[in-house]
């Protein structure tokens, strides 16, 4: 149901919300939970009867057969239907085959190109319901005292939810304890691109810009949280966004209001005529029979039922090239309404684009010097240009996998049904091959990665990178982290120092536990760094050229610097990666 104009109004004002200023005391009170045990079994019950599921109510649905009659009866359709029963009635009266036919080729014109509009808006609907899952299917909820996965539509204000990297949030929540590398990736609900960090204190009065609430619909790249719930389904902030969506009203295209307009006039002089003819003739006595039958030929004849065959094959063609184009037009007069537009200002990351990125070039020095190589992915048609034996390339490379917190979901390693269960064969799970072939809408073929990474999106499409060349897990497992400093949009760096595994005990394996690795490598520290370039370059003053550390020159960095620039031109989001040994002797 649309919202009241009442309430239509109120969703259009900024969000209010005071739960992020309320103390967790008064909070806990009057939702009557506990932060160590969570809700019992039978205030879930309770709840659940008051406020219902935890979803987005959808919006009211047309029945099929109703959309399909909708499709054969608009205006035009209508004069068409009546141009056929005119000319029945013509061949009734008359008996002329030629009323006959032209009243079949009428109503099979209509028919036919109704059901072809009906099929191509059916399957744009099919497409954007896919869209609508916001929703994870379980949430780790804590629930009289012991903590276990539960649906999260099931969840109730008062719930307290455990969510980690790679998880959805299933409903607005107040955070009450977090890991310190806790980002929320909003670009779903605000379209920001960039992961925003979250912390259980109020840093604003603003509920859209305080740190310490997470949003239903929003995702987790990095870092773990507790929060107890406080707001679900329609009653979240994606839940006013999506009600004031539904009750905005739909106005008619610009193609619809020129064909109303045109058909509009032609029935006016069509009718006009006939009857003008049907009066003349009258009054020379012509038979009343032979009469009428002339007046509905000339209506018939002013009736252009080649007008809507051709508006509906013309913009099926071109909605057809626009999904080619991996462009989803969501129906036909969508099509000419775009064409009408001069200007479309968005965001992009995460609002037009899917915020999924991939490594399109990489800079290193190789024997010649440093140069712009390509990989292998759809910004270059060429393939991959980079050598994967040389030493600068495998230093670039470690680096981007230590100086990563992204990990791949262990989950999309292995095929799962429908429903979600792993398929099994003779008792083991089947795995699934790293890269898989997709075809696009143009009916070319890609290859691209199956595995789904967990984390934000650059860091993700390092090691989608890395790993084909150098397994990503064995790499981090002999070289775990000592110390952690997080990237925030202040520094503008990330800073990780491991340990050397060429200093690691003769026993390490990748199985080993990582303290038990950090204390028999007595070996030096290295420290891996990445950010924006002008950070990183700033901290350095050597460079590695085919596998040699030498000094970097005014000229060098000048030359660096340009093909930072050559990347950045070409609308590429660019890091820069260093590295350099700690020597325990100096560093204890």
């Amino acid at each position: 149901m649309a919202p009241s104009k009442k309430q239509d109004d109120d969703l259009k004002k900024n969000v209010e919300m005071t739960e992020h200023k309320e103390d967790l005391g008064e909070m806990e009170k009057r939702l009557g939970t506990n932060y160590e045990t969570g809700l019992t079994t039978k205030q879930v019950a309770d709840l659940q009867a008051k406020w219902g599921e935890n979803k987005l109510t959808p919006p009211p649905e047309t029945h099929i057969c109703i959309k399909f009659i909708l499709e054969l009866t608009d205006f035009f359709s209508l004069l068409l239907w009546g141009g056929g029963v005119l000319c029945f009635v013509g061949y009734g009266l008359e008996g002329a085959k030629d009323n006959l036919y032209l009243g079949i080729v009428l109503f099979f014109v209509v028919l036919a190109t109704g059901i072809f509009s009906f099929v191509q808006n059916q399957k744009s609907d099919s497409l954007m319901k896919s869209f609508a899952n916001m929703l994870p299917p379980k949430v780790l909820v804590m629930r009289d005292g012991k903590t276990g996965n539960e649906d999260a539509i099931k969840l109730v204000p008062g719930d307290i939810v455990l969510v980690n990297a790679g998880d959805l949030i299933p409903a607005d929540m107040r955070i009450l304890e977090c890991s310190d590398n806790l980002t929320v990736d909003q670009a779903s609900l605000t379209g920001e691109n960039e992961a925003q960090k979250r912390r259980k204190e109020c840093t604003h009065d603003d509920p859209l810009e305080t740190q310490n609430l997470c949003f239903f619909g929003t995702q987790v790249p990095e870092g773990s949280c507790k929060g107890v719930v406080i707001s679900i389904g329609d009653h979240t902030v994606m839940g006013r966004i999506a009600k004031l969506a539904m009750g905005t009203d739909k106005g008619q295209t610009p193609i619809n209001k020129e064909i109303e307009n045109f058909i509009h006039i032609i029935s006016a002089i069509a009718i006009f005529l006939g009857i003008s003819f049907l009066i003349i003739n009258a009054v020379g006595g012509v038979p009343w029979i032979t009469n009428l039958v002339f007046m509905i030929g000339i209506i018939v004849a002013n009736v252009p039922e080649g007008l809507i065959t051709t508006v509906t094959v013309c913009l099926t063609l071109t909605a057809n090239r626009m999904h080619s184009k991996m462009v989803l037009v969501k129906n036909l007069e969508g099509v000419e309404t775009l064409g009408s537009t001069s200007c479309i200002c968005s965001d992009k990351t995460g609002t037009l684009t899917q915020n999924i990125m991939t490594v399109a070039q990489i800079v290193y020095g190789g024997k010649n010097g440093f140069s712009i190589e390509d990989c292998e992915s759809s910004f270059s048609k060429a393939g991959a240009t980079y050598d994967v034996e040389n030493a600068s390339f495998k230093a670039l490379a470690r680096c981007a996998t230590l100086c990563n917190v992204s990990v791949f979901d262990e989950n999309s390693k292995f095929e799962t049904d429908n429903a979600g269960e792993f398929v099994l064969k003779n008792g083991e799970k089947v795995p699934v091959d790293f890269f898989r072939m997709r075809e696009q809408g143009d009916g070319s073929v890609i290859r691209e990665v199956a595995w789904k990474p967990v984390g934000n999106a650059s860091e993700a499409a390092m090691i989608k990178f890395v790993h084909p060349i150098s397994n990503v897990e064995a790499a981090r497992a002999v070289a775990p982290p000592e110390a952690v400093i997080p990237f925030n949009s202040k520094n503008k760096y990330q800073v990780h120092v491991h340990v050397d595994p060429a200093y690691n005990d003769a026993s390490t394996t990748a199985s080993t536990p990582p303290e038990e690795i950090i204390a028999k490598n007595k070996g030096n520290r290295m420290v891996y760094m990445k950010g924006a370039p002008e950070r990183i370059l700033a901290r350095c003053d050597k460079m590695m050229v085919d596998g040699k550390v030498v000094k970097m020159t005014a000229e060098d960095s000048k030359k660096i610097d340009a093909l930072n620039m050559s990347l950045a031109e070409n609308g590429l989001r660019v890091l820069a990666f260093c590295q350099a040994p700690l020597d325990t002797r100096k560093f204890p």
